[in-house]
């Protein structure tokens, strides 16, 4: 049922997605806002009474929205945007236990240290294929480490679903510390002896 449900809106939102945004006043924004976030309710509800998660609902209600209407609701919905996911921060930082992240950190530096890896590889790859020189390369590469937010909406939604706890502790852990982590590595391009260090590299390298 809730694999039929799912197939059945997103069948909806791509093939009859200019139909659904017909129903709403592009230029009005009270209207449209409230007409959105009544759609947004409807098809989550619906989601969540089959056993689907209500944000998977909510997100394919943005899939359906196109053109102006997509637009103009992406501006009146950015401020609850904001409010909303500062509370769901908030909440999240309520179910996780302090006392938990002590256990949690050998795993939560495990995960950082192959997720920060991997971010690094792929930023030196992507700059190196648009031309990027050595330097913006690791800039890039490093520029990526200290993002992690997104662990914790997962953990979140994984917390909420009734999965263990311990998940909430070990996201809290491993975001926190790929955050100090890469304040200090986004640093590293811009100092003396790493710049030295990459000349030297692409003289030995010439040679």
């Amino acid at each position: 049922m809730a694999v039929a449900v799912v197939t059945i809106i997103l069948f909806v939102a791509l093939r009859y997605g200019h139909f659904v945004s017909k129903l709403f006043p592009a230029e009005q924004y009270e209207p449209l806002l409230l007409g959105v976030l009544g759609l947004t309710m409807l098809v989550a509800g619906i989601a969540a009474q089959v056993g689907v998660s209500a944000a998977v609902g909510a997100f394919l209600v943005g899939i359906a929205l196109s053109g102006r209407v997509a637009e103009n609701a992406s501006q009146v919905l950015t401020p609850l945007r904001d409010l909303f996911a500062a509370i769901f921060f908030v909440f999240f930082g309520l179910t996780t236990d302090s006392n938990a992240l002590w256990s949690m950190l050998l795993p939560a530096i495990g995960l950082a240290i192959v997720t920060i890896g991997t971010k690094l590889l792929t930023g030196i790859y992507t700059a190196r294929r648009a031309g990027v020189g050595t330097l913006g390369q690791w800039r890039a590469g490093l520029a990526l480490t200290p993002r992690g937010e997104f662990s914790i909406v997962i953990a979140g939604l994984a917390v909420t679903a009734g999965v263990t706890r311990d998940l909430a502790s070990l996201a809290t852990a491993y975001v926190l510390l790929t955050i100090v982590a890469g304040t200090l590595l986004v640093r590293v391009p811009d100092q003396k002896w790493f710049r030295e260090a990459v000349k030297r590299r692409r003289a030995k390298t010439a040679g």
